[in-house]
């Protein structure tokens, strides 16, 4: 009883401390937001289906007006009002007034046509990127089909009426001015191709594939859009934000109604908060609080809403004075004094303001579940036993006090909470704790006696009955929800124990109020991610609420107690981490404890045999993953099956001996090394059919195990999908922690879409070529750092103009120094170059060394602005380096000194070549490759070439077998990839 007592005490300390910790930030309201409200709305909006639309976009002042004003919304928005909204949802409204009163102040004339109040606005969308010069360029240059109406215009007016050359030339001159003027117009309607272009370069989205593009296929009119207008409507296409003109018709050179681009730019907010810093949720009003002044003529100074969202974490909303918070309902806006407790708002927040609500869309409901089908229709009864009709969706989070459940947990007689929207449920959380694993149990009780070296336990349960289990050898220990090991666990301490089976998984124990309790983190954690100097890791079986630990120069990092470096850790690894008693996000100790076995190859191949006795599998067809397609390797393999290895078959596991039965059927395997030996690890069966694809971001429905990808494409998975990052053989608890993937998928029995493999990075993921281009900038006692980088993704420069990136470099990696020695220098050579010659007073002095790999003088790097780029931007060295997945450079080539440092558009020069070896000479430095294919950026693919190629490889660092070798190392017949500089090698890889 004891004991019971203690959880009580505990669990009542917990719930008033969550109950305090609820209440959350406190926001403000904006100054203008009574204001608003008084001028009202439009008055020709209220038949509008984007009523909602425009009247949030007023209210965030991308769109201006009020009562007795007209937003036209069937009327086609212009290019100078989408270069105002854009510039307005951007947050650069204040530096495109400034660059109208500078063009005034200047007397500046702009070469385009525009309203005066729209100058500034079109200055900074130029400023951006959003209108660049070569769509000014474009302005002032006559098409050919423009020059051949005004050429045939002339010719029908002077064949009418006979007039001499010279009053033929006058005629042309003023049809062409008439036209550039109306090219250079920003007053006329902006077609939906042009709004599309403009927006994927505001919002800087990233293209869609080449091979995944399939939404303006769809459409009969696709061939009218142009070419480099294709891209951007694929991807808004895609990302749902600009639909086409009708269901079978794009109409790129059609406008599109300012109705509908206010849909366009709601749709940007709710999509990408992060580019446009405009956050919204649903929260339900709890209570109104009111403070008054005390004297005579006191009047109400402060109104304070409390606010609790669907989580039950909280949020203020403070109203002072006669302040406003404006409240869309019905298509007008109201002031808050139209909120009532208990109504669910769709809040709309910015720099720390919530700007406006909403009570149109969203309602909340907390009662007990009466009634559940198999077809997601349930019933919901509240407190006044009225019930409320809703439905689950495809798209519906079910958790159940936080944590993901499935629909198959809902049970009638459960206490729930649900948000919906109309019908539908788009929250739906039960008040309980649910059984979300087979076979698991939850029980409380006293911890009796523990024999961890026999990793045993005996526990009494409340009702007094004795029980023993074993112990997992990852079992999780939580004292007081700080994570322990076992040696903090004593007997007579109250706990509750999960066990599956007859083994512990975790322990869940509590020590009196008033006993000392460690605030140590010391549980065996999974790794979810992994930056530069922050490490995210989450309980073992617990995706959604990871625990992210800030790392510095006295943080310990160890693996079998030697020091390693935070980029050896990779996701999926196990690790304990201790933090630092005064700062609860530092680490202080992490010490790596389990590895994720790294991938050697990734295969497709047929199965020709089984060799159970001897543990090994034959297989034919063999092929490998070389970005875009499956590359022939062998006619045939053998290969040795680790013990462990799991083989699948649309979701059901099979062992060896089951392969059998499936000769002839193609299968994907993941092999790695097992003491020296190539082994197969993981293997997965194919299924009906294979496509592939690429996707920007996932998110992962765990409530129906599928990945729903950028385009609306859903793929299942099963414990058999074989997934990779960072070179690491990973399972699906991983799937929610990444935000990018190159998917081989299949299609099973039934037409379902099935994800078969993932690389969590992109298709390099199965090639693990990894080539970083860059100007060294930076180095440290074993690290340098790469300027202006671009990492080479699928054949193409992924281009960072202004970021920087951090490598390892070690005694073993060879550096090839092309500007300074012209040979192979060592590591201290290259990491020389952090000393620096100082002063008197030990101060750098103010001056370069060329013969510095960095050619940088601290002194002299102040900024973009400073000395650094006016004195330097000439003399860095531009570098190539191969980047192994420890963050290890094995190889650099320092190629040349070069000025493009920092440009934001750079121009890259380099060939990518394939082929095969002919002969060498070592002489003349000279390889000789016949059947060549040339990468052509423009077809985006390989382009076989007529004639034998020669490549100089003087300046070349070539690579075979992950290791540096010299020219007579190669063989006839070996396989290359080669990044050559015209005909120069720069770095080449033997296959």
């Amino acid at each position: 009883m004891k004991q019971k007592l203690h959880i009580s005490i505990i669990l009542i300390l917990s719930l008033l401390f969550t109950t305090i910790f609820a209440q959350g930030p406190t926001y403000t309201v904006p100054a203008y937001g009574r204001t608003t409200v008084e001028q009202g709305v439009f008055s020709d909006i209220s038949s509008s289906p984007y009523a909602a639309d425009i009247l949030r976009l007023r209210l965030l002042n991308i769109i201006q007006g009020g009562a007795g004003t007209k937003y036209r919304p069937n009327d086609n928005i212009t290019y100078q009002e989408a270069a105002a909204y854009l510039i307005r949802l951007l947050g650069f409204e204040e530096e495109a007034l400034q660059k109208a009163a500078d063009l005034a102040e200047k007397g500046t004339k702009p070469v385009y046509d525009a309203d005066s109040w729209a100058l500034g606005y079109i200055e900074q969308a130029i400023e951006l990127g959003i209108l660049t010069t070569a769509d000014i360029r474009e302005m002032e240059t006559l098409t050919k089909a423009q020059q051949d109406a005004i050429e045939k215009e002339v010719t029908e007016a002077y064949k009418k009426q006979w007039m001499p050359l010279d009053k033929r030339n006058k005629l042309r001159e003023e049809k062409t001015q008439a036209i550039l003027k109306q090219n250079r117009n920003m007053k006329k309607a902006i077609s939906r191709q042009d709004l599309a272009q403009w927006i994927a370069r505001a919002l800087k989205l990233e293209e869609i594939p080449s091979n995944n593009v399939s939404y303006v296929y769809k459409y009969k009119d696709y061939n009218s859009i142009k070419a480099d207008r294709l891209m951007a409507v694929e991807t808004l296409l895609q990302k749902e934000i600009l639909p086409s003109a009708s269901k079978d018709k794009y109409s790129p050179t059609l406008g599109v109604a300012r109705g509908q681009a206010a849909k366009v730019m709601t749709n940007i907010i709710d999509k990408y908060p992060d580019k446009i810093g405009i956050e919204t949720g649903v929260a339900r009003l709890m209570e109104t609080k009111r403070n008054y002044v005390d004297g005579p003529g006191a009047t109400n100074t402060e109104l304070t809403l409390i606010m609790e969202n669907f989580d039950g974490t909280g949020f203020e909303i403070k109203i002072q004075g006669n302040q406003a918070l404006p409240v869309i309902k019905n298509n007008r806006i109201y002031d808050h004094q139209i909120l009532r407790q208990g109504d669910a708002l769709e809040y709309t927040k910015k720099d720390d303001q919530v700007i406006f609500g909403s009570l149109d869309e969203y309602q909340f409901l907390q009662g007990t579940l009466s009634y559940v089908d198999k077809e997601g229709n349930l019933r919901i009864e509240d407190s006044q036993k009225k019930i409320t009709e809703l439905k689950v969706g495809n798209n519906t989070v079910i958790t159940a006090l936080g944590k993901p459940a499935k629909d198959t947990s809902l049970i009638p007689g459960q206490s729930v909470k649900a948000l919906y929207k109309g019908s539908l449920i788009t929250r739906l959380d039960i008040q309980e704790s649910v059984d979300y694993y087979a076979d698991t149990e939850y029980i409380d009780g006293i911890i009796k006696y523990i024999d961890k070296a026999g990793r045993i336990l005996k526990l009494e349960d409340y009702d007094g009955n004795l029980r023993t289990y074993g112990l997992d050898d990852r079992v999780i220990v939580t004292v007081n929800e700080y994570y322990e090991d076992l040696d903090s666990l004593h007997n007579e301490q109250d706990a509750t124990f999960e066990i599956s089976g007859r083994t512990i998984k975790a322990i869940k124990a509590f020590t009196a109020p008033g006993e000392e309790a460690s605030k140590e983190y010391q549980a065996i954690l999974r790794v979810r991610d992994v930056g530069d100097n922050t490490i995210k890791v989450s309980q073992i079986n617990d995706r959604q609420n990871p625990m992210t630990f800030k790392t510095d120069s006295f943080t310990s990092i160890t693996y079998l107690g030697y020091p390693i470096k935070l980029y050896n850790i990779k996701t999926g690894d196990m690790v304990k981490i201790k933090i630092d008693g005064t700062s609860p996000d530092r680490a202080d100790e992490i010490q790596l404890m389990t590895k994720r076995q790294r991938v050697e190859k990734i295969y497709k191949a047929r199965i020709l045999n089984t060799l159970p006795t001897q543990n090994r599998v034959a297989l034919s067809d063999v092929q490998s993953y070389k970005y875009p397609d499956w590359s022939k390797l062998d006619d045939e393999r053998t290969f040795p099956v680790k013990r462990d290895a799991e083989i699948y078959k649309d979701g059901r596991k099979l062992t060896l001996e089951d392969l059998d039965k499936q000769r002839n059927v193609e299968a994907y395997i993941v092999t790695v090394k097992d003491f020296g030996e190539e082994t197969i690890a993981k293997m997965t069966l194919k299924s009906v059919s294979e496509d592939s694809v690429f996707s920007g971001s996932f998110d992962t429905q765990w409530t129906d195990n599928a990945i729903k990808l950028a385009d609306g494409q859903k793929l299942k998975f099963d414990e058999g999908t074989i997934i990779i990052k960072d070179r690491r053989l990973l399972d699906t608890t991983d799937l929610t922690y990444n935000d990018e993937a190159f998917i081989v998928k299949n299609r099973l029995p039934g037409g379902t879409n099935y994800a078969a493999l993932v690389s969590m990075e992109n298709g390099n993921g199965f090639d693990y070529r990894n080539v970083v281009r860059g100007y060294i900038h930076d180095m440290g006692e074993d690290n340098f750092s790469l300027e202006s980088y671009a990492d080479l993704i699928n054949n193409e420069w992924d281009y960072h103009y202004g970021g920087e990136k951090y490598f390892y470099v070690s005694k073993d990696s060879k550096i090839l120094d092309n500007v300074v020695k012209n040979n192979y220098i060592t590591r201290d050579t290259f990491l020389e170059s952090r000393f620096w010659k100082r002063d008197s007073n030990g101060k750098p002095l103010k001056s370069t060394d060329k013969n510095k790999y960095t050619i940088h003088d601290p002194l002299l790097y102040v900024d973009e602005g400073g000395p650094h780029y006016e004195k330097c931007k000439s003399q860095h060295m531009l570098a190539y380096a191969v980047i192994n997945e420890d963050g290890e450079a094995t190889a650099i080539n320092i190629y040349k000194r070069d000025g493009n440092l920092g440009k934001e558009n750079v121009t890259f020069t380099e060939n990518l070549i394939t082929g095969e070896v002919v002969k060498y000479n070592e002489t003349y430095t000279q390889l000789t490759l016949t059947d060549v294919k040339e990468y052509s950026k423009f077809y985006n693919q390989w382009q076989p070439t007529k004639s034998n190629t020669v490549i100089n490889t003087k300046k070349a660092v070539i690579i075979k077998n992950e290791q540096v070798v010299t020219l007579s190392q190669l063989d006839v017949g070996d396989k290359i990839y080669a990044i050559t500089d015209q005909n120069n090698g720069i770095i080449i890889f033997v296959e």
